[in-house]
């Protein structure tokens, strides 16, 4: 598997990330509902409270989703920027 790892900081301190998650991490979250831990994850962190870990919020199943996923976000950041 390719790795790909993205991150952006939204407006109120909290991270959306695009990345592969270890085995671990997918069980920790009961993430089973996603298949299994193959492919990326959209997930959320809190830097405000690292400690809370993350949420899933959803599951690219191939690098090319996973890449056209950061390129839909980017392409949306860069219009509300400029807005």
């Amino acid at each position: 598997m390719r790795e790909l790892v993205f991150c952006a900081r939204l407006k109120d301190g909290r991270e959306i990330c695009v990345a592969p998650l270890s085995k671990q991490t997918f069980e920790d979250n009961k993430a089973y509902a996603l298949g299994d831990d193959c492919g990326y994850f959209i997930y959320e962190i809190d830097s405000a409270s690292p400690s809370s870990g993350i949420e899933i919020l959803g599951k690219a199943i191939s690098y090319d989703a996973a890449v056209r996923l950061v390129d839909i976000f980017a392409a949306h950041t860069a219009i509300t920027a400029s807005v």
